[in-house]
């Protein structure tokens, strides 16, 4: 049983660790009570570990009280064992932010359950995080339990399962139209241009981009292998794929081939590969707001900070700062404010969503969506129709324009044939018309029994 003692002014505990020998340790209580708050704790601790290391010898599985470490210590793990190499930095930040620099973490194992993951939850989305990001930190927690199961150092159901999920709205990704991507890259900066070409021509990700290798291209053939992105020798679905390279693309890989320094395709200027951190999604708004891919232009007084906001970059006047009079001190016939700067909105683009174009493209082109999946080298061809498959409205619009045109009385219309009249055969296409939409009622309301008396209409 555990007890403490002071000497020197110091309490000490004492205890029997898991191996079963006694332990004295100095500790930093300054009471008899919290040294032996702390023992009782060291105690149960070890007691624990006992518990623990005898039903694995007799074949046994672990209890949920049997469970040691806390709850930041199994989420430690998860990422220094479990995380994949390529997420690993960005769940480090994820859970460091969340479990492992909160109160949340310092929970021991034993004492969790789905409570304390429900109140996790609704705390994270109170402080104002996004409905998409709760979700993702929802499903980072039940992976790690679920590898934690399976590698014994959770036992029973995942408490992170019973969770709700939050609701979130879809988003609407920006995308370019067939006949804005010449004006995008007629002003993207050459040293960027065979990188932004490629993107949308292959729908590649930035990173596999940036480690493209020549090995990997084969002109002979027309066919790019996508094997690795940055440093890491996979892509972020595990597996190599081999695409087709587009006819206009061609000679631009052909170029890079032959003039590209190093053994890159799209290196940068020294021929070294990219930075992970190397964004080219300013040099994408740039060249946004050059072309006139805009939302509109935001007009700025530099002298009082007036703005205006208009669809337009025509010149215009601040109404604040108003000149009444000329250098020479003589007053204008017409006063007139200081000229505003106007400065383009570009429009809400990332460099990720040149690949929803690309996506997008080849869907309004009429091909099919499961060569677009293979293209852009999904799993689910879901994931290519519904997160990166953009139709517009005018896309919609043709989709309606296969409906038959309706006059302006087809409700009046007799629906019967017509027969043929003294002047020649009967206008028949108001019967095509009703009879279309008749087939579409009758889809809508039950059929009559066979000899039944009921009408059809």
């Amino acid at each position: 049983m555990a007890s403490v003692l002071k000497r020197g002014g110091v309490w000490y505990a004492k205890w029997t660790d898991a191996a079963g020998k006694r332990r004295r340790e100095p500790t930093q209580a300054a009471s008899k009570a919290e040294a032996k708050a702390l023992a009782d704790e060291l105690e149960v601790e070890a007691r624990r570990h006992r518990n623990l290391a005898r039903r694995a010898r007799n074949g046994l599985p672990p209890r949920p009280e049997d469970l040691t470490g806390t709850f930041a210590e199994l989420c430690t793990w998860w990422i220094d064992h479990r995380c994949p190499e390529a997420s690993r930095s960005g769940e480090r930040q994820r859970l460091g932010k969340h479990v492992l620099k909160a109160a949340v973490g310092a929970l021991l194992l034993s004492a969790m359950g789905s409570p304390h993951f429900d109140e996790l939850l609704h705390s994270v989305e109170a402080a104002g995080t996004s409905a998409a990001s709760v979700n993702k930190l929802r499903s980072v927690l039940h992976t790690v339990f679920s590898k934690a199961k399976k590698a014994g150092k959770w036992v029973g159901e995942n408490p992170v399962a019973s969770t709700e999920r939050r609701k979130v709205a879809k988003r609407v990704y920006a995308t370019l139209r067939a006949e804005e991507v010449p004006l995008l890259l007629a002003e993207v900066p050459a040293e960027w241009g065979p990188l932004f070409a490629a993107a949308l021509w292959t729908g590649m990700r930035r990173g596999e981009l940036f480690a493209l290798r020549k090995s990997d291209v084969d002109l002979t053939l027309g066919t790019i292998m996508v094997a690795r992105s940055n440093e890491r020798h996979t892509t972020k679905g595990g597996h190599a794929d081999l695409i087709p390279i587009a006819a206009p693309l061609f000679p631009i890989l052909k170029h890079q081939l032959e003039h590209a320094p190093g053994s890159l395709v799209l290196p940068d200027k020294d021929g070294k590969q990219r930075s992970p951190e190397a964004d080219p999604q300013k040099v994408l708004r740039h060249a946004l707001a050059r072309a006139g891919l805009v939302e509109g232009y935001e007009h700025v007084c530099r002298w009082c900070g007036h703005k205006e906001r208009h669809a337009d970059n025509e010149q215009r006047y601040c109404p604040k700062c108003v000149k009444r009079t000329n250098g020479t001190g003589k007053p204008l016939a017409q006063p007139r404010g200081r000229a505003l700067w106007p400065k383009a909105i570009p429009r809400p683009m990332r460099f990720h969503d040149l690949r929803h174009t690309t996506a997008t493209l080849l869907l309004r082109a009429g091909v099919d969506a499961h060569r677009v999946q293979r293209l852009l080298r999904h799993r689910d061809v879901r994931t290519t129709t519904g997160i990166y498959g953009h139709l517009d409205v005018e896309d919609l619009r043709a989709a309606v324009e296969k409906l038959p045109e309706l006059g302006p009385n087809w409700v009046q219309m007799d629906p019967t044939p017509q027969a043929e009249t003294e002047n020649g055969p009967a206008n028949t296409a108001n019967t095509e018309v009703n009879s279309w939409w008749a087939l579409q009622d009758s889809n809508l309301r039950p059929l009559p029994c066979e000899g039944s008396a009921l009408p059809l209409s």
